[in-house]
């Protein structure tokens, strides 16, 4: 019996050590529970938001390749249920290139030579524009 008696005492005191917290920590984090900040952007990239192209200049090498990224939607629950999406494009002000009106995507354009290329949305003109300063 005895034996049996000290088997529950060790059992009970290992539940209160983890019951009262060994090794500390929380699972809020060390901020309150506040999101981590989102990552940066990659390079040579420009973010199609609604109404704005971030940067809205960006500085680039000959030969580089630039890539839009479509973040347009707000709203809905985590499984992308109920959002919002707004329409943009990137149209190249020289007729080099431009993309198809979308709400989401990407879409890709190489810069041969130092120039600057003005750019801008079919849908919102140059309310909605940007440069890009090869050189």
């Amino acid at each position: 019996m005895r034996h049996a008696s000290v088997g529950r005492r060790a059992f009970m005191l290992v539940g209160i050590a983890v019951t009262l917290g060994c090794g500390g920590g929380s699972a809020t984090g060390t901020d309150g529970g506040s999101p981590p900040p989102p990552p940066p952007p990659p390079p040579n990239s420009v973010s199609v938001t609604n109404n704005t192209f971030t940067p809205g200049n960006l500085t680039v090498s000959p030969g580089t390749t630039v890539t839009w990224n479509w973040n347009t939607c707000s709203g809905g629950d985590q499984y992308g249920d109920g959002q919002t999406c707004v329409a943009h494009s990137v149209v190249l002000d020289d007729g080099s290139g431009s993309s198809s009106v979308q709400s989401s995507g990407s879409f890709t354009h190489q810069f041969p030579t130092a120039g600057t290329y003005a750019y801008h949305c079919a849908v919102h003109g140059t309310a909605m524009s940007g440069k890009v300063v090869v050189q």
